[in-house]
């Protein structure tokens, strides 16, 4: 059971691949401790995803509350990590009026995942006096408090479902447990394939999104389209492991499986056999260039080189733009297609603490920052952040909004959204430690250090072992 972390192996955990971007710091330590963690599996858990569209539907609406006889004690505490989520709060803030008065935000300045992080929020739970009405926080840890009595059911505080009829439903899915809607979230991460327009043209023969994504459509064919990319003298990706998001987010199960009696059971599937193959053959036929994820000459590649394309979802663009600026020799040319797999990358949901004085306030917060289409459409236009609400993303794309320079003027929303109807959802709360494990087992096995595949699987077991020993491994 989760409560019986030991505190001690939080250290051997601290081995991650950094993603900075929308709501993604996404450093892989293991969980805190929880006391108060339940061990009742998801009421969805191994379920097939609902099937999604980009249909609208006509979303309920939640009347802003009175603040008459408001003092002090009414006021709430918004958690969060860093000046990307402030910003993102202070957008809605400002469409508030006086309520802007009855919320003050806590700014941990730590990194999404951080013990930091996590311990601010945890010991604000516990006592003290900003009591976290609302917690953000990065779709890797959320949850750890999504998933426990920390938080409350959404419905219940008055945020109802037909509020949020309007998101993706994978998001809807992330943020549900035991038939209640824990978490929700503002900003919806679907993955796609960023391209160079220039090398599309001189290789395939086209830079035109549909045609590039009829090319890259499967794995077979997306391994085809990099030998055509070797041998005219260009990498299809960046490393190896810029595949893994796509191909592990097809995972049909969770990868913990909690039992009805709290035992936690190791379930690994296929999908990382899949990965840890396919990154093989990127490396073995010099398909990449090696370059592990986020280093420098990964990064460098975007302003400069011989890279063909990134696996990256919403909030990478942003990342993108800092490391290719308008000077830089590929800006301009980097264009957003669908790829063989449809993933989401990263995300920040938001919760409502249970114990919040002002739980009239902290609900329509909430509706306001991730239901409200008019707010979200303000904050997408405000921020570019791509918005988990299909009515705002709709009204986004026939009004231009979101069109990006580095992408020679291309308008990513709609690839986006036609993306995040697809997306499967199978996630845990240790999902960031598995990631790192599978990392450094898929580089060990690139190199030789590892010698089989099932090694490598083993590896991975090993570390879940040796640091969360109250999870079964079989």
């Amino acid at each position: 059971m989760r409560k019986k972390l030991l505190s001690g192996l939080l250290a051997a955990t601290m081995v991650a691949s950094l993603m900075v971007g929308c709501g993604s710091d996404t450093t892989t330590e293991a969980p805190a401790a929880s006391d108060d963690a339940t061990t009742e599996a998801p009421a969805d858990a191994g379920e097939e995803p609902a099937a999604d569209t980009n249909e609208v539907t006509d979303a309920g609406k939640m009347e802003a509350p009175s603040t008459d006889g408001w003092d002090d004690s009414k006021k709430i505490y918004v958690y969060l990590w860093d000046a990307d989520g402030e910003g993102k709060v202070n957008s809605v803030l400002n469409q508030l009026g006086d309520l802007k008065d009855y919320i003050e935000i806590v700014n941990i300045n730590a990194g999404g995942q951080s013990d930091e992080y996590k311990n601010a929020v945890n010991n604000a739970l516990d006592g003290g006096d900003k009591y976290p009405s609302i917690i953000l926080a990065d779709e890797g840890i959320a949850k750890l408090w999504s998933e426990t009595d920390k938080t409350a059911d959404l419905g219940s505080i008055g945020v109802s479902s037909d509020m949020y009829a309007n998101a993706y439903s994978y998001t809807v899915n992330y943020g549900s447990y035991n038939g209640a809607q824990k978490a929700l979230s503002w900003q919806a991460t679907p993955g796609c394939f960023i391209y160079r327009a220039d090398i599309a043209s001189e290789v395939l023969g086209t830079d035109d999104p549909a045609e590039v994504a009829s090319q890259i459509s499967d794995w077979d064919k997306f391994m085809e389209v990099a030998e055509k990319m070797k041998g005219a003298g260009y990498k299809m990706v960046s490393g190896t492991n810029e595949i893994k998001y796509p191909v592990l987010n097809q995972r049909s199960n969770p990868w913990v499986d909690v039992a009805s009696d709290g035992t936690e059971t190791l379930k690994l599937d296929d999908t990382l056999s899949s990965y840890i193959e396919k990154a093989k053959v990127l490396y073995d036929n010099d398909y990449t260039n090696k370059a592990g994820q986020w280093e420098a000459d990964w990064q460098g590649a975007m302003a400069e080189g011989n890279v063909f394309g990134y696996f990256g979802c919403t909030w990478f663009i942003g990342s993108m733009e800092g490391n290719c600026p308008s000077d830089a020799k590929n800006f301009g040319q980097w264009r957003t297609t669908t790829g063989p797999e449809s993933y989401y990358w990263g995300g920040t949901y938001v919760m409502v603490g249970a114990d919040t004085p002002n739980p009239e306030l902290s609900a329509y917060f909430v509706y306001a920052m991730c239901c409200d289409e008019d707010i979200m459409y303000n904050l997408s236009k405000e921020t570019g952040d791509f918005v988990n609400n299909k009515a705002a993303v709709e009204k986004l794309v026939a009004d231009g909004v979101g069109a990006r320079d580095i992408l020679g003027g291309q308008n990513p929303f709609q690839t986006f959204s036609d993306a995040a109807t697809s997306i499967n959802v199978q996630s845990t709360y240790i999902d960031g430690n598995i990631l790192s494990y599978v990392d450094e087992a898929s580089n060990s096995y690139n190199s030789g250090d590892i010698s089989s595949l099932d090694d490598a699987i083993q590896y991975i077991k090993d570390q879940v072992k040796t640091n969360f020993d109250y999870i079964v491994v079989e």
